[in-house]
């Protein structure tokens, strides 16, 4: 008889980043702080191609001092998605790819609703991230990546904007591989 184990690594990180956004009206300039912490489990984490699911939390502030407006934005994502580990070696980068369900909550320097805004809203998208991981044989891998998360909304600052948002940022992600037990593999015993 034979057994089919599945490898699995779970994940957690956390990052940030600071950014002008660039899909505001050309006479406005937002500024924008972020951070962001992850959670997830990878499959096959031996291998160079590993599905992952995985739940983002993060929030990000927003501020345009040209026009006196600030927004603070909460929100949550679940997804799906596949990451390629390019070599198998202790050093390696990797590229992910992932579907997301996003739901965010904007809220004024006050914690009230935006005017004109839902109290939350969600919207699906897309994301990519790409980075170096050094395997910590044979326990977990330690990662540094640049992320970005694509929703299919103009809300994500409070304000609608001509084009669609996005959530980027810097992030850590420590790996521990939960081994599947080893068992005796001889024909005979």
């Amino acid at each position: 008889m034979s057994w089919v184990w599945l490898q699995i690594a779970l994940f957690g990180g956390w990052g940030g980043h600071t950014s002008r956004n660039d899909l505001v009206a050309p006479d406005e300039v937002w500024h924008r702080f972020y951070g962001m912490g992850v959670i997830g489990v990878r499959f096959l984490p031996e291998r160079r191609i590993q599905p992952t699911l995985s739940v983002e939390l993060g929030s990000f502030i927003s501020q345009s001092r040209q026009q006196g407006l600030f927004s603070q934005t909460h929100w949550n994502s679940v997804g799906i998605g596949l990451r390629a580990r390019f070599l198998k070696k202790v050093v390696s980068p990797f590229l992910e790819g992932q579907a997301f369900r996003l739901v965010a909550r904007c809220r004024d320097a006050e914690g009230k609703v935006m005017l004109n805004m839902p109290s939350s809203f969600s919207a699906n998208g897309l994301g990519w991230g790409a980075g170096l991981s050094w395997r910590i044989s044979p326990y977990g891998e330690v990662a540094l990546a640049y992320v970005r998360r694509r929703p299919q909304t103009t809300q994500l600052e409070g304000v609608s904007g001509p084009a669609k948002d996005r959530i980027e940022g810097l992030i850590g992600q420590l790996s521990l591989y939960i081994s599947p037990g080893t068992f005796n593999r001889a024909r005979f015993q």
